[in-house]
């Protein structure tokens, strides 16, 4: 029926959506996350380098009788910076482990079990509605020869229909889950990291 074609239509062009959308995104995310710790770690770095020479500075400023104070002042803010700075390694290193690791391993994990749900879906369906046309061509026949078994036959594919109505809506309705789950994980990952940088920044 067109409902059931619709149907299957539906949970087909969700699965392809995961894995046609959903896991490039995420990949490209893992890979530009990656491009962002790189950049972090390069910027800390030179952060350090920098700070350092400004505690030297302030070094220097301690032993002189006139800027004392101004050497006291330059090497407190090296320090801030440093204390920053190892705070913010903690963010970088729940980005590195709670997300881009989880992503990347999801990824690899979910293109295998999608593209195996989704063959199997086919098939299954495939399977049912052979089925189901072939009791109906074997119905239209009986009902020709008049044959007296064509009410059980009736029964028969009413019976095969309403079955494969419920596996189509079922189905659809766990294509949906999955496509909900994966957006899910996202968000949540994405909702840790966000509360860590929020502690960060309540701090500074």
């Amino acid at each position: 029926s067109l409902e059931m074609d619709l149907c299957y239509r539906s949970t087909i062009s969700i699965y392809k959506s995961i894995l046609e959308q959903f896991n490039p995104a995420l990949e490209n995310l893992v890979y530009l996350g990656n491009n962002y710790l790189r950049a972090f770690h390069a910027l800390s770095k030179a952060a350090e380098v920098y700070f350092k020479a400004i505690e030297k500075i302030g070094e220097q400023a301690l032993q002189s009788s006139t800027s004392h104070v101004l050497g006291e002042i330059l090497m407190q803010m090296s320090d801030t910076q440093r204390l920053l700075s190892s705070d913010l390694e903690v963010v970088a290193q729940t980005f590195h482990v709670d997300l881009l690791q989880h992503m990347e391993k999801n990824t690899k994990m979910d293109v295998q079990f999608i593209t195996e749900s989704q063959k199997q879906y086919e098939l299954e369906y495939q399977r049912r509605a052979t089925n189901l046309d072939k009791c109906m061509a074997e119905l239209w026949r009986m009902e020709r020869v008049r044959d007296k078994n064509v009410r059980e036959m009736k029964e028969n594919v009413m019976r095969l229909r309403s079955e494969m109505q419920a596996f189509v809506s079922e189905s659809q309705r766990e294509a949906e889950l999955e496509e909900k789950r994966r957006y899910r994980f996202l968000a949540e990952k994405h909702q840790m990291l966000y509360n860590t940088l929020l502690q960060f920044y309540s701090r500074v």
